[in-house]
């Protein structure tokens, strides 16, 4: 048998575009349940083997294991399961656990960028991008570490990526509004 040919050449990959950063959500969310998992360990130091019979110990054991994946694996795996990728042309958001949904966002249509930021977010420095495309609904990138650098990164690319005439509309009022 002869080997079979490609009767056409396939069109080469565009280069990988570089990526700038890949972000989670603060590692400050994963406190709770830290606490969860060191309590649940801790009663199950104590009261292990310390029941009368077989069956108190069997259902000590199953709702010590339940209680665990409820308060500390789900919570962990969430959030390994969301992400944001920011590229020198997109930004790309991967959510979800079972079902994964995958979001991508040039830069060409995002107007504006803002951080929100509460009192516990501001002290760990962490905060919540919006990014708004004239959609509805903002984009909402939830509780980024180094929300100000991100946002600083984020306007320079959108900037870098936005049409002539938008710069050029923008240049035009910053020259009326100083005069």
């Amino acid at each position: 048998m002869s080997n079979p040919t490609v009767a056409y050449e396939p069109a080469p990959t565009e280069a990988a575009e570089p990526v700038v950063v890949r972000l989670r959500r603060h590692g400050r969310v994963l406190f709770m349940p830290t606490l969860a998992l060191i309590g649940v360990a801790t009663a199950w130091g104590f009261f292990s083997e310390g029941f009368p019979e077989l069956w108190m110990n069997l259902v000590f054991w199953l709702l010590s294991a339940l209680l665990l994946i409820v308060l500390w694996v789900f919570p962990l795996v969430t959030w390994l399961g969301n992400r944001v990728i920011i590229t020198t042309r997109r930004v790309i958001i991967y959510r979800g656990i079972l079902t994964r949904t995958k979001q991508e966002v040039l830069y060409g249509r995002i107007h504006d960028v803002t951080v929100r930021q509460n009192a516990v977010q501001a002290v760990f420095g962490a905060g919540d991008l919006l990014l708004n495309t004239g959609a509805e609904a903002p984009i909402r990138l939830f509780d980024l570490p180094k929300a100000n650098l991100v946002l600083s990164a984020l306007s320079e690319l959108v900037d870098s990526q936005a049409p002539l005439s938008a710069q050029l509309r923008r240049d035009d009022q910053r020259w009326t509004n100083e005069y």
